[in-house]
């Protein structure tokens, strides 16, 4: 905890099976390690975003970690796009306890030509019904977002990465925002903040990302703007990624850095707001 407040990042990549280290991920010990160093309190593990073949247990390496430290952990699955009738899936898919919703990535390949295509109404439909929160990396595909947003305003989605484009270094982030910014407008709409000493160029703490988070946390609020580190491609100190929003940026209220640090992404995933 800092100053009283839950600590929860809302992304961090867990390897592919239990047993295994380091593979595109971070093993469940030496996060917990990281995480009491950084006094994080929870992690939301986000699957590497490669669908596997058998979508009932692509998710199986990450929930075992939960399982096995619930009050840490919990999970955002994959999901395959490329079968309809894994819709069947998804009215069930919060009834494992570690499992609170689904997270998805458009960056490239076949999920990305679904939703260029708009062929994936089948599944938005499906995750508003069965109340599944969604996370979303679109980093050039923000109005297509906002538009299924609009269709459906009761699934509850969030941007990742603030809607950069991941392994990008900007010059000045603030020209890339406003396809973000617009989504404002949408209250079902969250942003993750996640990631971002790596989309700058200068060291902590970090000036070029102040006042880009100063738009986006007045345009959002803060109870819609969630910290995030994305810890297993960070290149600075974990604590450093922390304290960029629990030291730094005056603009925060107290309150406001309750919520952007972990309170918001628990409520808004419906994790239970305080450790056991």
């Amino acid at each position: 905890m800092i100053g009283g407040a839950v600590v929860c990042d809302s992304q961090v990549h867990a390897p592919d099976r239990p047993s295994s280290v380091h593979v595109k991920g971070i093993d469940a010990d030496e996060l917990l390690r990281r995480m009491d160093e950084a006094r994080v309190d929870r992690c939301v593990i986000v699957p590497l975003a490669a669908p596997l073949p058998d979508v009932s247990t692509n998710n199986d390496a990450s929930l075992e970690i939960a399982r096995r430290h619930p009050d840490r952990f919990a999970v955002m699955g994959r999901f395959d796009l490329t079968r309809p009738e894994n819709v069947k899936l998804l009215a069930a898919w919060r009834s494992t306890p570690e499992m609170l919703g689904i997270r998805l990535s458009f960056a490239r390949g076949r999920h990305r030509e679904l939703l260029e295509r708009g062929e994936l109404g089948w599944f938005w439909s499906g995750a508003e019904r069965a109340g599944v929160p969604l996370m979303l990396l679109v980093p050039d595909l923000l109005p297509l977002a906002g538009e299924i947003a609009r269709r459906h305003p009761a699934l509850r989605i969030v941007i990742d990465h603030m809607g950069l484009t991941p392994y990008v270094v900007y010059d000045d982030v603030m020209p890339a925002l406003p396809p973000l910014l617009d989504l404002a407008r949408y209250p079902n709409v969250a942003v993750k903040a996640s990631a971002l000493p790596d989309s700058v160029r200068d060291a902590y703490p970090f000036r070029s990302l102040h006042e880009p988070l100063r738009a986006v946390v007045e345009a959002f609020g803060h109870r819609r703007v969630f910290w995030g580190s994305d810890l297993t491609r960070l290149t600075v100190p974990y604590d450093e990624c922390v304290g960029l929003f629990a030291r730094e940026l005056p603009f925060l209220s107290s309150e406001a850095r309750e919520w952007i640090l972990g309170r918001g992404v628990m409520e808004w995933i419906q994790w239970s707001t305080r450790p056991s």
